[in-house]
């Protein structure tokens, strides 16, 4: 049930209609049969699967609450760590095995392939992080069906934000409807809606057959597709965040902002700031700080980067392409504490060429992150020595590319912020209505979110 499907408007039209109509006891448990059947919607089985380690992970924490012992802390870390290992690898070690042993496809054949659960990564790293945060004596009154609500909740369920337990549960309490939010959730819906469909689908059009067969294409066409793909995975990505959040806030809770105009950073530690925020500041906290944070040497410091980076970069896929991307940024952040970067404090040349330097490397890694194995990988580069002119569209492209940057200068600046209250009843409506008519016009592909793949 993907947020860009009919099914889940008409879910969440019938969820938010009888859960205001409800009385204000019974709305978190309405919530969690709309979150279960949101889940079991996709996968029964699965949904079970999920359902016992919710359930195994929470024995834990009562474990630690009883205990004050760190065992049953470890014991939840590493059976989370397991579940997602087994089903993000196991497959992939199996398919390596059996090219480098032919004969041991006819043991494996009789088995079925390992397929991976809908939004284990995000789940798995929820959930680990309220089991450090009660070791930490930080979770003590909360029961086991308000854990539930928290790790299924389906508006972040299946590609975050990331969670933690003070950004939740405290809004449980005072759950709440009013006009200012209900606006604030109409416009970050809309917005989403707008990046995926008018912008990341549309540049997915233009740039999947390129990746898909690079060396039928020019080296600049191939150039072009990692500007694109760039392009994609924001909108993409931060137009599934702004209908997440939007849905949230409809149903009266606010979740936490997952991007914050990333292509505008002057540095790499800044662009970390603001892209995919939940997932950097869960690895800052749960990885890097345990591992010493910046209370170490100098060279134990890099080190600590580097592998935390790395580790980031194959929580996204278990092949060399993904390593190779968690590498390349670690690397350059360790590059940047050594010999500096730009600031909002610099002179502007400066400024200039620090987000130049950002964008370029940001561009090498998303040339391995979409890439995804060495074989594509390969290709592509193979194809940058390819002669000919592009068969891109450029002005689409580029329209594409400049709507990408626009929509994230007004969202850094909050441009409209006091230029349309005015009139929220009329403003819309109208801003509806233009999207529908540019989605009616325009040949539309239903992409999935890429983020839902992990």
């Amino acid at each position: 049930m993907w947020f860009n499907s009919i099914d889940y408007l008409l879910f969440f039209v019938v969820v938010y209609s009888i859960y205001w109509f409800a009385p204000q006891a019974s709305k978190k448990y309405i919530l969690l049969i709309a979150s279960f059947f949101f889940y079991a919607y996709w996968s029964l089985g699965f949904f079970v699967h999920f359902l016992a380690v919710t359930a195994i992970s929470y024995l834990c924490v009562i474990g630690i609450r009883k205990t004050k012992s760190n065992r049953f802390m470890i014991i939840g870390i590493i059976f989370n760590i397991s579940n997602l290992l087994f089903f993000k690898y196991s497959q992939s070690i199996i398919n390596g095995y059996i090219s480098y042993n032919p004969q041991a496809l006819s043991f494996f054949s009789e088995f079925p392939n390992i397929i991976l659960p809908l939004a284990i990564s995000f789940y798995s790293f929820q959930i680990i992080a309220f089991i450090v945060d009660t070791y930490r004596n930080q979770t003590a009154d909360i029961g086991f069906l308000d854990f539930l609500l928290f790790i299924f909740f389906f508006p972040q369920l299946i590609a975050g934000p990331i969670m933690r337990h003070s950004d939740f549960f405290h809004q449980l309490k005072n759950i709440r409807q009013n006009e200012s939010d209900t606006i604030e959730a109409l416009y970050r819906i809309l917005s989403g809606v707008f990046k995926k469909v008018l912008i990341a689908d549309q540049m997915a059009r233009i740039i999947n057959p390129i990746w898909a067969d690079p060396l039928s294409f020019s080296g600049t066409t191939t150039l072009l597709a990692i500007l694109g793909f760039s392009i994609q995975i924001f909108c993409d990505f931060s137009g599934y965040t702004d209908i997440a959040r939007g849905c949230a806030l409809l149903l009266g809770y606010r979740i936490p902002e997952n991007f914050r105009a990333p292509y505008f950073s002057l540095n790499f530690a800044e662009l970390w700031s603001r892209w995919h925020i939940t997932l950097s500041t869960w690895l800052r906290d749960y990885l890097y700080i345990p591992l010493g944070g910046s209370r170490v040497s100098a060279l134990r410091l890099n080190f600590n980067t580097i592998i935390v980076m790395s580790l980031g970069g194959l929580w996204h896929g278990n092949t060399y392409a993904y390593l190779i991307w968690g590498f390349l940024h670690g690397s350059i952040l360790v590059i940047e504490r050594r010999l500096g970067k730009a600031t909002v404090e610099s002179p502007i040349p400066k400024k200039i060429l620090g987000w130049a330097i950002v964008t370029f490397f940001w561009l090498v890694g998303a040339f391995a992150f979409r890439s995804g194995n060495w074989d594509v990988l390969s290709k592509m580069i193979a194809s940058f020595s390819n002669p000919g002119k592009t068969k891109i569209f450029l002005e689409q492209f580029f329209g594409l590319v400049v709507l990408c940057y626009l929509i994230q200068f007004f969202e850094w600046k909050d441009f409209f912020a006091n230029r349309i209250k005015w009139n929220h009843y009329i403003t819309i409506p109208v801003l509806s209505l233009i999207l529908y008519f540019a989605i009616s016009r325009i040949p539309v592909i239903q992409e999935q979110f890429i983020y839902f793949q992990f």
